[in-house]
């Protein structure tokens, strides 16, 4: 067990109200704007000639005492929105946060059953890349308590994270240095929790690509507790009822883990088979959970072999291809088994210059 401490600083930061009420600064970070935009690959593509996106980056920086060029090369569009690396992120938290230190950081649990890992997998252009070699299993007990003192206060806020709770795992870093990743994670939620004005309209790349009550309701039609009590079939419903006892927890937690560890169509049809069987003894809210997670599994292979198919028909040099291939990734990442996620991310990102 780790734990990491580091004093603060705060710098003299500008605020909105002087950005756009001075007219002699606003003049002078349009001109580095325009040179931001003209200076070719000293800034990532979206902000080349481009002095308008290059002015917005520009002034956020300035309110947060930071090179815009620093914090140009930190950014990604993400389905047309800006989207920050949660390295600049945990910066930002640094140097806003009304905080008297820096967030502390204390890791627990079994992590030498994660942290080294990984096994080699390749992408669909033939490229080699790492992806979490442990199972959900070896996750349990590995989590991080982040905690600093706001000014003016004399207790810490703390906020305890598991890795299990790290739900969009879209980066090889997850596989090579999670304890870093979900450090980043941690400082950004504690930071939404209790400074939440710090990271007002600033979004990581994960958060932008995990989007998660729009995806829930375009792959799982509406649906009410007792549509999902009836829908088992009538061969299901002749069977005897289970009458309920102690082992319900144990046998919901089976059944969860069960559906975590489906790896095929059919492994998620038999776990579905064994939750109509025990319908009755797991209740209507169990069952409406296991429905709902068995539903959204079967959509992530589903989608597996949807987008699989897309790059298959994928045309040489045909860039709207490209895009509508690009977009269905993008709004299928969040119900993608994890290991599908960095494959398809990485195969894009290697034909990408290919149909630029």
């Amino acid at each position: 067990m780790k734990t990491e401490t580091t004093d603060n600083s705060h710098n003299a930061l500008i605020d909105n109200v002087t950005i756009l009420t001075n007219g002699e600064l606003f003049d002078r970070l349009m001109t580095l704007s325009r040179v931001m935009a003209g200076s070719g690959a000293m800034v990532p593509a979206h902000f080349q000639k481009s002095p308008d996106a290059c002015m917005a980056v520009t002034m956020q920086a300035a309110r947060w005492g930071m090179d815009p060029f620093a914090v140009a090369q930190k950014t990604h569009i993400v389905s047309g929105t800006l989207g920050y690396e949660a390295q600049l992120v945990n910066a930002i938290i640094t140097t806003m946060s009304p905080t008297k230190d820096r967030l502390h950081y204390d890791w627990f649990g079994p992590w030498e059953n994660v942290i080294g890992k990984f096994t080699e997998k390749t992408s669909a252009k033939g490229h080699s890349y790492i992806a979490p070699g442990w199972t959900l299993a070896d996750e349990k007990g590995c989590g991080i308590k982040v905690w600093a003192t706001l000014r003016g206060e004399t207790a810490p806020r703390e906020l305890v994270l598991m890795l299990s709770q790290a739900q969009v795992r879209n980066s090889t870093l997850w596989a090579s240095d999670p304890k870093q990743q979900l450090a980043y994670l941690a400082a950004k939620r504690w930071a939404r929790l209790y400074t939440p004005d710090v990271l007002l309209g600033v979004y990581s790349t994960d958060e932008l690509e995990n989007p998660i009550a729009r995806e829930e309701k375009d792959i799982t039609p509406s649906v009410s507790i007792s549509d999902l009590v009836d829908s088992a079939s009538s061969a299901n419903d002749a069977q005897p009822e289970v009458p309920a006892d102690s082992h319900d927890a144990t046998l919901g937690e089976s059944l969860r883990q069960a559906l975590e560890e489906a790896s095929t169509l059919e492994a998620i049809r038999q776990v579905e088979q064994r939750i109509a069987q025990h319908k009755s003894t797991l209740g209507s809210q169990l069952l409406f959970e296991l429905r709902g997670k068995s539903q959204k599994k079967r959509s992530g292979y589903k989608a597996v072999q949807e987008i699989e198919a897309a790059f298959d028909a994928l045309s040489p040099a045909d860039r709207a291809a490209f895009q509508q291939l690009e977009n269905l990734v993008n709004n299928r990442l969040a119900i993608l088994p994890p290991g599908e996620q960095q494959r398809f991310t990485l195969a894009l990102d290697d034909l990408r210059a290919e149909y630029a």
